[in-house]
């Protein structure tokens, strides 16, 4: 092979050293344990990997500065010698890659890459990475820098969605109660369980301002980017988290690029006979329990004058605090990933 031809097929970005930091509280890695994960990211990364880092959550923040300001992509050293091309990859859930995010956000310089190691694979999964942490990480062998848009809601970033309703808070907090697999735990994770399904059925329906729209519903969802999901059909839905992951994942698809927040509300209630099908013919979006509203920019208050002053929303699959208005705006191209070519 010629030389002409050799640099024709190589990757478009060649990263030759990979530090990768992974929340050890991730759901892969309380599933397979450290060691398994460490093992297959050492088969799948070769001689690319330079190092693997389990930290805590809260120390992501903290663990990805560093690292940028130790390791920027093409600077040349004082002697004028360029550096080795080093990447990062954060090995988690959206949760956990939105935290790393906050680091790279408008910033030329650097290239985040992702793992999914989560529960919830989202973001990874719409840049077109394996489902598998140890296929995606053999992706990297062949990837190109790209930017993508990265929502805002009152100064918080997320990179997936937002879910503004008590019934998706209670989904979340069951998750995460049921995580711990202590007995009290697993009692406690029921209960919100069985408090968002009856939410979600016969709850009561909240009225949101959004941007001089009214909408009523159940359950609220801000998206960065509109959603374009995609047909479940000849799928067989199976209650276990391999079969789901990719069924959901094809009901929540996304336009990365479009530049447009999507606000989605769910009436719920009798109206979930209507939705159901469509969500797995891919066309929910269109069903008559469901309203949609797209913008750049979206202000979002309650009707009610008795809407508390804070409360609990889901960031990319993360409980925190809010309060009204919610002022969502979009920051076009403002993140530098690794995308599989």
């Amino acid at each position: 092979m010629s030389e002409q031809e050799a640099a024709a097929q190589a990757p478009e970005t060649a990263v030759e050293k990979i530090d990768v930091i992974i929340n050890r509280r991730s759901g892969t890695v309380l599933h397979l344990g450290e060691d398994k994960v460490r093992e297959g990211l050492e088969k799948s990364l070769g001689a690319r990997l330079n190092s693997i880092n389990f930290i805590e959550g809260k120390d992501i923040v903290s663990t990805v500065r560093q690292w940028t300001v130790d390791n920027k992509v093409d600077e040349d050293s004082k002697d004028g010698v360029k550096k080795e091309k080093r990447g990062l990859i954060l090995g988690g859930g959206d949760g956990s890659v939105l935290a790393a995010a906050g680091e790279f956000l408008g910033r030329d310089d650097i290239t985040l890459g992702v793992l999914p190691l989560g529960t919830h694979n989202l973001f990874a999964r719409q840049l077109g990475f394996s489902a598998d942490f140890t296929e995606a990480a053999k992706q990297y062998a062949n990837v190109k820098p790209d930017k993508v848009d990265v929502g805002n809601v009152n100064g918080k970033n997320f990179l997936v969605g937002i879910m503004l309703d008590q019934n998706t808070v209670d989904f979340y907090a069951a998750r995460e109660l049921h995580r711990d697999k202590t007995f009290m735990s697993m009692v406690k994770a029921a209960g919100k369980f069985l408090s968002m399904a009856f939410g979600m059925v016969a709850g009561r329906r909240v009225k949101l301002d959004v941007s001089g729209q009214e909408h009523r519903g159940r359950i609220f969802i801000v998206s960065n980017n509109q959603f374009q999901p995609k047909s479940n059909d000849g799928e067989i839905l199976l209650p276990t988290a391999k079969r789901l992951k990719p069924i959901i994942e094809k009901m929540l698809a996304r336009n990365d690029s479009d530049g447009l927040l999507g606000f989605y509300s769910f009436k719920g209630g009798v109206r979930w006979a209507t939705i159901l099908p469509k969500l797995w013919d891919g066309s929910w979006t269109t069903a008559k329990g469901v309203k949609v509203q797209a913008a750049p920019e979206l202000v979002i208050q309650p009707k009610s004058k008795r809407a508390p002053k804070e409360f609990d929303i889901i960031l990319d699959g993360e409980v925190t605090k809010a309060s009204y208005p919610l002022n969502v705006k979009m920051l076009a191209k403002s993140l530098k990933v690794y995308r599989p070519v």
